[in-house]
């Protein structure tokens, strides 16, 4: 028998090879810090897309038209206890964290908003060592701040210019992105040189609800569920499809990208037509039920090849997510596998209702905090829902203690005194 070799010992070229299948800056940088003959093969990877970038943007304020603004990355993770895979019993939890200027430092985010945490949980670290997790990188989004005139942005300003911001796929040399702004849907350039960002309509006729990257593509779906794909080099439409539904509804819509497909989940309100309308001013769908006691129904569906020349994709419904689940909500989405965890069956929807409500607006009463010394507003006040898409039923996530784990609160297990930090 060939005597046993260390993984420090295996030739470069191969390492090398498994380096280049790695998808994630944060899968490299663990592969790199394995031993000091991997990290020698490999070379530090990239910072990309290079961000937090600041720019000038325009505003409909003549005491002061442009302002300076900057735009940050969230990535979401998960990060799971060591030999997570070999004792499913062990834990594990997502994390959403914002980016900034210096190098592997982060801000913790709302994972059921786009707010930064103003009341950080007494146990969460102050440093978090990769090497001492498993942690895997599940979504990115996209935000734009404004900044103050000290030059640092405001930590608990939402994303105030657009509901929704995607680059694209080679924004370090393009600099091209695409946004949803009051509905309409644009396009966009930084010129690097002035620090300017232009934008151009794409479409104002109608609103539009998500926009995703996928494929090389930009895919946005409007409210009433045309949904569109255009080449990011180009703007060039490549995929056009009519609305899925047998009835054109306003309906909200959330792209979520799972296991290398594309698919779409549609929160149907043709359901309770009288009880949820969508306002075209504020963008948003709005309720006159003063407890929000709205029917829910979802449906998903997925983008598969359809062997016509003519079209090569279409979109068919699916009725079974296995053992995966998705998390969606206006800010970001994404699937996560449920069969290693205790309690969490799978096939179901996590979902911020993100309805608001006529009573409030016409009281002018202010949106509450995002979060407070004694947790997430949308957790205390019911708003996170998990729906069981077999038996169409839905329920505050609060009454599934294990799928509540993941998000919130950080589990105890998550030390600030592991050594040096890498993230």
């Amino acid at each position: 028998m060939a005597p046993c070799r260390s993984w420090s010992e295996l030739p470069k070229e191969l390492i090398s090879y498994i380096a280049k299948c790695l998808d994630t800056r944060t899968d490299v940088l663990r592969f790199r810090a394995v031993c000091c003959s991997w990290r020698a093969s490999v070379p530090l990877p990239p910072k990309s897309p290079k961000l937090p970038m600041h720019f000038s943007l325009p505003v409909n304020d003549p005491r002061k038209p442009i302002v300076s603004a900057v735009i940050s990355q969230t990535v979401v993770y998960r990060i799971a206890q060591p030999g997570f895979h070999a004792h499913p019993n062990r834990k594990s939890c997502f994390i959403r964290v914002e980016e900034t200027e210096q190098e592997n430092k982060f801000r913790l985010v709302n994972p059921f908003s786009e707010r930064l945490i103003k009341h950080m949980p007494a146990n969460f670290p102050k440093e978090i060592n990769h090497l001492n997790f498993r942690v895997e990188e599940l979504t990115k989004g996209f935000s734009i701040r404004l900044l103050k005139d000290d030059g640092s942005s405001d930590l608990h300003d939402n994303n105030f210019w657009t509901r929704k911001l995607k680059l694209a796929s080679d924004f370090d040399s393009s600099y091209k992105a695409i946004s949803i702004s009051s509905g309409q849907l644009r396009r966009a350039r930084l010129d690097t040189y002035t620090a300017d960002i232009h934008w151009c309509s794409l479409d104002t006729a109608v609103h539009y609800r998500d926009i995703t990257n996928f494929d090389g593509k930009f895919f946005m779906v409007n409210i009433y569920g045309v949904i569109l794909g255009m080449d990011e080099s180009f703007y060039t439409l490549d995929e056009v499809h009519t609305s899925l539904e047998q009835k054109d509804w306003e309906c909200e819509r959330y792209f979520v990208e799972s296991c290398g497909h594309l698919y779409l989940v549609v929160r149907d309100f043709l359901i309770c037509p009288t009880l949820v309308q969508y306002n075209y001013t504020l963008d948003a769908f709005m309720t006159e039920a003063k407890d929000a006691n709205v029917p829910v129904k979802f449906k998903v569906y997925k983008r598969i090849p359809s062997g016509d020349q003519r079209s090569r994709f279409c979109w068919v419904e699916v009725n079974d997510l296995g053992d995966r689940a998705f998390f969606v909500s206006t800010d970001c989405s994404f699937s996560f596998l449920t069969r290693d965890y205790t309690g969490c069956g799978g096939n179901c929807i996590i979902y911020v209702d993100e309805i608001d409500n006529v009573e409030r607006l016409r009281k002018f009463e202010p949106i509450e905090a995002d979060n407070d010394k004694e947790g997430l507003k949308q957790l205390k006040n019911g708003k996170v829902r998990l729906y069981n898409l077999a038996d169409q039923s839905s329920a505050p996530l609060a009454l599934f203690p294990h799928y509540l784990d993941m998000f919130w609160p950080p589990p105890t297990w998550l030390k600030w005194d592991q050594g040096p930090s890498n993230a």
